[in-house]
């Protein structure tokens, strides 16, 4: 049962936006920290500005699209949903004719054109989370039912794998989007044993998604036991370990990263933070996951607050896809789980992740101008007497409705 709640706009979350600002302008430090180095193995000779200035566009560029989303009110993308989602679904089956992908590094993840380059897995994870989040609204109390609701889901995330491990060898971005629709599963209601039953199928179908391809296996082998085939399948994961055991607690200091000179692959994007390990040392490190922390509870709180079902599962799948990222990412630099390609959120190089990710934080920022919360009031019986929460700071009024 449902009831019509008035809600008015007010001040959004800043410390979320100060956070990423923060995440963005150390992201920035770092690009322009490592250009002279990796410039001259990419370009063959020393552009001290190159990787800033593709960064800083890219950063430019997300800002803006921050702003625009953060501007439209977050219940327009309910009707929205159907079609974001087809568009991404083309994009990742667009990988396959020749002419439009390029590979990299084994995978085919890159649709080309000229000197510009887009990763379309990017645009379907927030595609997938506006998706799923109409679709758990819409099938309410279905969503008990195993055949209903289990079944259904599952099958998507069968499609998502066929996408995205299969025909992109990308499992690192399979494995951020499984776990951040089932977080927005758990939240719009799946009990708890349909829950278990899924994270083993989950778990056999990621395992099966390892032994299948032989890459893959060589990381999982690397990952347990990484002294071994340091020339080959371990040698990653040794120079990332190099990087990090190299920074101590203080590290050696901004400019002074030894790895970068050719040793750790990657640097740029899916090494960057064991560079930052290097030069920042266990502060610095600590302090990067600190901000993370700080962005996944301001986006969390965001969910928790939200004024209606959408708006909760929408700023859940966000942050849970910021969460699920930065952990990988960092956890795959420390050898707590295989090597996976996917960039750290707001700090690695790189143009598509950046501007999707900043586009989520825009929707999530607007989400935040929405959420119910009890203003004080100095008349405390008054308050009492009226017996409701107030809407902090009221703006424009917007009617939404809220599950009861």
């Amino acid at each position: 049962m449902s009831r019509a709640v008035s809600t008015r706009g007010h001040r959004p979350d800043y410390v979320l936006a100060i956070t990423i600002f923060v995440l963005l302008a150390f992201g920035l430090i770092m690009m322009y920290n490592i250009n002279p180095a990796l410039s001259q193995k990419l370009l063959g000779r020393v552009d001290s500005g190159y990787y800033f200035r593709g960064q800083l566009t890219n950063v430019i560029i997300g800002l803006a699209v921050w702003l625009a989303a953060s501007s439209i009110y977050y219940r327009r993308w309910r009707s929205w949903a159907p079609t974001l989602m087809v568009v991404s679904i083309i994009a990742l089956l667009a990988l396959m004719v020749p002419g439009l992908s390029f590979e990299r590094n084994g995978a085919t993840r890159w649709l080309g054109i000229g000197s510009w380059s887009f990763q379309p897995a990017e645009l379907f994870k927030i595609a997938l989370v506006f998706y799923l989040a109409t679709w758990f609204e819409r099938r309410g109390r279905e969503l008990t039912n195993f055949w209903e609701g289990v079944v259904p889901f599952s099958l998507m995330l069968v499609f998502s794998g066929i996408l995205l491990v299969v025909f992109q060898r990308d499992m690192g971005t399979m494995m951020v989007v499984a776990l951040s629709a089932i977080a927005m599963f758990y939240v719009a209601g799946i009990k708890l044993r349909h829950l278990l039953v899924l994270a083993g199928a989950g778990l056999a179908a990621g395992w099966l998604a390892i032994v299948t391809f032989p890459h893959r296996m060589s990381r999982v082998a690397a990952f347990l036991n990484p002294s071994q085939n340091t020339d080959a399948g371990g040698y990653h994961i040794n120079q990332a370990l190099i990087a990090i055991g190299s920074g101590g607690l203080f590290g050696l200091g901004l400019g002074k990263s030894i790895q970068i000179y050719g040793y750790l692959p990657e640097a740029s994007n899916d090494s960057i933070f064991a560079v930052i390990a290097e030069e920042f040392g266990f502060i610095g490190a600590g302090l990067i996951i600190a901000l993370f922390s700080i962005l996944i509870y301001r986006g969390l709180k965001i969910a928790a607050a939200a004024p209606d079902l959408f708006g909760r599962l929408v700023a859940t799948g966000i942050t849970t896809v910021f969460m699920f990222q930065a952990f990988i990412n960092i956890a795959a630099m420390i050898a707590l789980v295989p090597l996976t390609g996917i960039p750290l959120p707001f700090i690695s190089y790189g143009g598509s992740s950046l501007v999707i990710m900043l586009a989520g934080a825009g929707i999530l920022q607007n989400i935040s101008k929405y959420t119910v919360r009890e203003v004080a009031s100095e008349d405390s019986r008054k308050r009492r007497r009226i017996g409701r929460a107030y809407i902090a700071d009221p703006g424009n009024g917007r009617s939404v409705k809220t599950a009861r």
